[in-house]
């Protein structure tokens, strides 16, 4: 134990990439930067999406273009974003790394980027950038992981993308995000470790240039197909999945997303067999005698109310279903929310509420992420693919985040959340019913334009087991 503690801090202290900061064209899972630009779409100063990730720099600049700040904080935000650009330059080598240590925390719920799972984690990488390619490879040694993936070092992070034609192709072990919640998306959330694939989506989100089409305004969609670790119950099974977005009017995104597993040790691989998967012919449940994968699908929207009546706020909701009836998803899950944002004595800050159900239409009845024939269900290595919280759920989550400075961010919540209500032993994250009350605080400071540390305390009420009050306390230090 100490002697891998010790290799833990030798590593962190030579190392070099985050996950988070050594992308110059792709920019994964990252809370700060959707929240400066969630902030700036809800104030009604910009117009780009964050509900589908990674997203890709070209789009952000071509958002930021016809920026309209007016007011300091605007423009304080703004200049966030501009600086997190210019810190990746083309044709330029970087290197990073980092070190994060925390106290136990299997009953803190995650959230969107809470990536750092382990007790003690160093991070070492190297990226290349050009226009038309990228290449990061990430090393991450780690000690008291909370998800046991049979060994203490990997390579999450690492990919290798090209472009061509405003379309990116991805191969490698990346996060994604599908859906406008702020704390959780119903059918690809990043609270699994991210599952090895290849990703294949628009560079910048344009709209059509037809006559016919451009009603549609700035789309996107995003391919998916991977293979899942660990999966014990189908070995080597499949995942895919595809979502598309658009934004018809300004105040206005709506996205549709599908899933399936397929494949693997003892199932069937025909092309007939994918085909059928693919249309969404045999439902979950099996009723017709056939050999179903394990589907989800359904809708989201957002309303930004800033372009529609003034008032800077976003209404949000997405419902995704276990099953497919008469065309459309059944057996549902549900999650809806709103954002607001403004500034006080110039300092911007973000207010949000979100409410979460992960139960059947309503119901706990062990059906929400779990299936007949992949019974280790919609998880990978006990972790959702879907929300953090796996199925059988219900959670209310209230929080806010305040810009101190251009140096300084603050992230909060209070959470409160019913797990597991069926049970299931398939949701490692939270085996057993529970019932949480969680105080999540977190702070980043910006120490130098090349060294960022962050700290993080909460506190957790569990019906079940001990109350927990932890820290964390991380640096990041960059090269380019």
């Amino acid at each position: 134990m100490y002697k891998k503690l010790n290799v833990l801090l030798v590593f962190g202290v030579l190392s070099a990439a985050s996950m988070l900061a050594s992308a110059q064209n792709l920019y994964v899972n990252d809370l700060k930067l959707k929240a400066d630009l969630d902030w700036l779409n809800t104030q009604g100063v910009t117009q780009i999406s964050t509900s589908t990730w990674p997203l890709t720099a070209n789009e952000i600049k071509r958002g930021l273009a016809s920026a309209n700040a007016q007011t300091v904080a605007q423009q304080q935000v703004l200049l966030s974003i501009q600086n997190r650009l210019k810190q990746n330059r083309d044709s330029l080598v970087k290197a990073s790394g980092g070190l994060y240590l925390q106290t136990d925390r299997k009953q803190l719920p995650q959230t969107f980027a809470d990536d750092q799972l382990a007790g003690q984690q160093a991070t070492v990488g190297v990226s290349l950038s050009e226009a038309q390619w990228e290449f990061n490879l990430q090393a991450n040694l780690k000690n008291d992981e909370l998800i046991d993936d049979s060994s203490d070092v990997s390579f999450d992070g690492t990919y290798l993308a090209g472009n061509a034609a405003n379309q990116w192709l991805i191969a490698g072990k990346i996060p994604t995000w599908w859906g406008p919640g702020q704390d959780g998306s119903l059918i690809r959330g990043d609270a699994s470790l991210p599952v090895a694939g290849i990703t294949m989506q628009r560079d910048q989100q344009t709209a059509p240039t037809s006559d016919y089409l451009s009603w549609v305004g700035p789309w996107q969609y995003q391919l998916f197909a991977g293979q899942l670790e660990d999966y014990d119950a189908v070995p080597d099974a499949k995942l895919f999945g595809a979502r598309l977005t658009a934004s018809p009017w300004q105040w206005l995104e709506v996205g549709a997303s599908r899933t399936f597993m397929w494949g693997g040790d003892g199932r069937p691989e025909s092309f007939g067999s994918f085909t059928d998967a693919l249309l969404g012919t045999k439902d979950n449940g099996g009723n017709d005698g056939g050999d179903p994968a394990n589907q989800l699908g359904g809708f989201d929207a957002q309303v930004k109310l800033s372009s529609l009546i003034g008032i800077p706020a976003t209404v949000y909701a997405q419902y995704i279903g276990e099953d497919e009836a008469g065309g459309l998803p059944a057996k549902n899950m549900y999650l809806a929310g709103a954002d607001y944002a403004a500034d006080m004595y110039g300092k911007p800050y973000q207010l949000y509420a979100e409410y979460a159900d992960t139960r059947t239409s309503g119901e706990s009845r062990g059906i929400s992420y779990d299936h007949v024939n992949y019974t280790d269900g919609y998880y990978q290595q006990g972790y959702p693919l879907g929300h953090a919280l796996g199925g059988d759920a219900e959670s209310i989550a209230i929080g806010g985040r305040l810009w101190l400075d251009n140096r300084n961010f603050v992230n909060t919540k209070l959470q409160y959340a019913k797990v597991n209500q069926a049970d299931e032993a398939i949701n490692q994250a939270f085996p057993t019913s529970d019932t949480l009350k969680v105080i999540d605080v977190a702070w980043e400071h910006q120490l130098q334009p090349q060294a960022l540390i962050t700290s993080r305390l909460w506190a957790v009420d569990s019906d079940t087991q001990s109350s927990d009050i932890g820290m964390a306390v991380g640096i990041e230090l960059t090269t380019y």
